[in-house]
């Protein structure tokens, strides 16, 4: 492979990226004063500007999605149809959410247990995204002896949508 090909698409996952942590802080409406999440909101307000899709997370999430889909013509188009490779795309962009949420509710339980004393905005951001993903969870499941079994079951579920979309991808190629 060429390696202008190979920039163009390390490029291309970074963006992809970027634009799946925006979506998430997006959903989830993470606190805008964070240094982290105005430094992707600054980044993402020209583009905004230009959008297709009034809502801003549907319209973060068709972006991501075009920048992934972008990547895979570029490696892919002469082994693939455009409708399998724009599948492909909405898939894998699905289970990259997936695969950060489970990150983040990992990290959020291990915060936790540490707590750690200085203010890191990347903790912040990990710490209020697992509360909003947990909490509702927290209210229906009541702790036993002081442990939270919420998480087990938010893992379960993601591991149930994650074999889903495998089965989808598979089915797909």
């Amino acid at each position: 492979m060429n390696t202008s090909y190979q920039l163009i698409g390390l490029v291309l996952s970074f963006l992809n990226y970027a634009f799946i942590f925006l979506f998430l802080f997006s959903i989830f409406k993470v606190n805008y004063y964070n240094a982290i999440v105005s430094f992707f909101i600054k980044l993402y307000k020209p583009i905004g500007k230009v959008s297709l899709i009034p809502n801003q997370s549907l319209n973060i999430i068709f972006l991501a999605i075009t920048i992934k889909f972008i990547s895979l013509f570029m490696l892919y188009s002469t082994n693939y149809d455009v409708p399998v490779l724009l599948g492909v795309a909405v898939i894998q962009n699905l289970q990259l959410v997936v695969r950060m949420i489970l990150f983040i509710i990992i990290g959020g339980v291990i915060l936790s247990w540490v707590q750690p004393k200085n203010s890191n905005p990347f903790l912040e951001i990990i710490l209020e995204i697992s509360d909003k993903i947990l909490s509702p969870l927290r209210g229906l499941i009541p702790s036993a002896g002081g442990l939270d079994f919420s998480p087990l079951f938010v893992f379960i579920l993601i591991q149930l949508v994650s074999g889903f979309l495998d089965d989808i991808l598979r089915y797909i190629v």
